[in-house]
């Protein structure tokens, strides 16, 4: 018998290595299919929406869980991304119950920013048997592939050199405000210095004589008819005021702050050059002591007496201001001021 060469002897080995492959294809095929049951305490599924994207778009990631009841899932959570996906926004769908076994559908919202081929990593999802033993079950990895924006616009044809620089339009509204500006701040200026001027000017200005401020107020006060109106109190309050304010400014007699009593002792005891004669004092006295009746001891006077007091306090103004010159005229006018004191 002649025997065959070495290589007729290994060909029936290389031809069964060639025909494996294509004999085995089926069972394949049959594994994946049966991928998509629920087979098992625990089935895991996850799918996207769509398997190509551009570049910043939004990918609806699912992850749907069926678990026999009575199993503790334990379900993954993602926060910020799964794998190179950015998570934008996740949540949870109710979970149903569907031939004693449990669904549950958790969702997320992914986008990414770098094109090319990613994939999403298989999940892993554990999960507690009634008898206490610990398992897991092992889902897909997905792959997605994210398209340039710049692909789908083609070659531009439309690109022209740069032009030329611009003149850049003077701006004229920072002069303007800034001359609005200047202008307030000349104008504040000027009334500044306006009112301080005029304050100054009137403070160089010399005070009007008491004796005129004294009988201005006297003619304001007899023009009120403060009598004829039953008004007796107000009108010698106001009488006795100005009588002593005349006091204070003209004569510069600290009366406001005294009662009569210790003002006429005071009056009195004054030694000064301009201290009033014994003849004004009794008049003044008179003229305060009825005040005071009208005003503490409840005397209701007539109306001549307040024309009386009136004319009294008028006379004790007039006679009592300051003169330049002494006339011939007030020599004689001495013994009738002290028979109307007297009086």
């Amino acid at each position: 018998m002649r025997r065959l060469p070495c290589v007729a002897r290994k060909a029936p080995l290389a031809l069964l290595l060639a025909v494996w492959p294509l004999l085995s294809l089926p069972a394949v095929t049959r594994a994946a299919a049966d991928g998509g049951k629920q087979t098992g305490p625990v089935h895991l599924q996850t799918s996207v929406d769509r398997d190509e994207i551009t570049i910043g778009d939004h990918l609806r990631y699912t992850m749907t869980i069926s678990a026999e009841t009575g199993l503790d899932v334990s379900v993954p959570l993602f926060h910020e991304r799964i794998g190179e996906f950015d998570i934008i926004d996740f949540g949870r769908q109710p979970d149903q119950l569907q031939a004693q076994r449990t669904i549950i559908t958790q969702w997320y919202t992914l986008t990414i920013f770098t094109t090319g081929y990613h994939m999403l990593p298989a999940l892993r999802v554990p999960y507690t048997t009634p008898d206490g033993s610990r398992r897991e079950v092992t889902g897909e990895a997905l792959r997605v592939h994210v398209a340039s924006l710049l692909a789908q616009e083609g070659q531009p044809t439309d690109i022209r050199d740069i032009k030329p620089p611009e003149d850049v339009p003077f701006n004229w509204r920072l002069p303007l405000v800034g001359g609005a500006a200047l202008v307030a701040l000349i104008g504040i200026g000027m009334a500044l210095y306006y009112f301080l001027n005029r304050f100054r000017r009137a403070a160089v200005l010399p005070p009007r004589p008491a004796h005129e401020v004294a009988l201005e107020s006297l003619s304001h006060l007899r023009a009120r008819h403060l009598p004829q109106a039953g008004q007796f109190e107000a009108y010698y309050v106001a009488l006795s005021a100005i009588v002593r304010t005349y006091l204070e400014d003209g004569l510069r007699v600290r009366a406001p702050e005294m009662t009569t009593e210790e003002f006429l002792v005071a009056v009195t005891r004054d030694t000064r050059p301009s201290r009033l004669p014994p003849t004004r004092q009794r008049l003044l006295g008179a003229f305060l002591a009825q005040a005071d009746l009208v005003k503490f001891a409840r005397h209701r006077p007539s109306l001549d007496e307040s024309e009386a007091a009136y004319e009294a306090a008028k006379r004790f103004v007039d006679e009592t201001r300051p003169r330049r010159a002494q006339t011939s005229s007030d020599a004689p006018a001495r013994p009738q001021e002290d028979r109307h004191a007297a009086a």
